[in-house]
């Protein structure tokens, strides 16, 4: 039994999984080339000590599903590490832990929520960076509570690409559009949302987050020659906290990038945009975790959405100090 995984959770937890990293032959002279001869596999009973980044799977649809969009998610992570694992590597000596995957029990969101969470703390206890795949969107709750139990008295903001608020006010359960409004009523100092597009929200939701005095930048701002004035608004926000923790939602992403989403959209942010902003914030260095959300196989074209993911989450190591 792994020693963070309580007993009642044990058939929610799965660990890493070998055929999900897999490459190209190389000549073991020249030491390891790609991603699947560079991260090690590891069960949450294992040493959280020493290591750069750990991915955590959040392979959890129930959000989704409650907020009746396109089922399919579970499969995300698996997808992920599978296009990850064929990358070059270019990150030296740092160290990449797969941690496995985090499974929806049952229909019991909250119980997978609240593991990610303890999981999320305990590897920034140990000054590990968490990278969580997903999933539904509903992971940013779970994601957000483990930060917010190691932040102590740090001030937290979550900077979120994404088309959608994710602000809906929970009605019987919550689901994966109303994460940062949970987040907010639980201590959340800050909430920045990139990509916002006004089709794809409710004047309800522009109300919400006027009244809790969320932050947001629109698609319509969200353009390369606009970077500067992009990085201009973010400045405030950096500079009144000290822990920032970063969400990807790939149905921010246009259609053409990103198909394999629970809601996709002809419209949506480039990857180039999103990899520039990026950059400025973990050159702050209050960057602690993020995630990326949203991956649906069933849907994807091509792995066109499993390789945007891989490729965030390869710049991302390469940021992580």
């Amino acid at each position: 039994m792994d020693k963070w995984i309580p007993h009642h959770l044990a058939e929610a937890y799965r660990p890493p999984e070998a055929e999900n990293w897999t490459g190209r032959t190389t000549d073991p002279a020249l030491g390891p080339q790609y991603w699947y001869q560079r991260v090690e596999l590891h069960s949450w009973s294992q040493s959280l000590h020493g290591q750069t980044a750990n991915l955590i799977g959040y392979a959890c649809e129930e959000g989704v599903a409650r907020n009746q969009g396109r089922v399919g998610a579970a499969a995300g992570p698996a997808a992920i590490r599978r296009r990850l694992g064929k990358l070059a590597w270019h990150h030296g000596n740092k160290t990449v832990f797969d941690r496995g995957d985090l499974l929806c029990h049952n229909g019991d969101m909250e119980a997978t929520q609240r593991q990610l969470g303890i999981m999320v703390e305990h590897c920034l206890r140990a000054s590990i960076f968490p990278i969580v795949l997903g999933g539904g969107h509903d992971l940013a709750f779970g994601h957000y509570r483990g930060v917010r139990a190691a932040a102590g008295a740090h001030r937290v903001a979550v900077i979120n690409f994404d088309a959608h608020f994710d602000l809906r006010p929970v009605v019987d359960k919550p689901n994966s559009g109303t994460p940062f409004l949970q987040s907010l009523d639980h201590g959340l100092n800050d909430y920045c949302a990139i990509g916002i597009q006004r089709i794809a929200n409710t004047a309800e939701l522009f109300d919400i987050a006027a009244e809790r005095g969320v932050s947001y930048i629109p698609l319509q701002e969200c353009q390369p020659h606009q970077l500067a004035t992009v990085l201009d608004k973010l400045v405030p926000i950096v500079q009144r906290n000290d822990w920032i923790y970063v969400s990807i939602d790939l149905d921010g992403f246009s259609a053409a990038y990103a198909p394999g989403v629970s809601a996709p959209s002809p419209l949506g942010l480039n990857p180039s945009f999103v990899l520039s902003v990026l950059e400025f914030l973990f050159a702050s260095g209050k960057v602690v975790s993020a995630d990326i959300a949203e991956m649906n196989p069933r849907y994807d074209q091509d792995d066109r959405t499993a390789r945007l993911a891989a490729a965030l989450v390869d710049a991302i190591v390469g940021w992580v100090k």
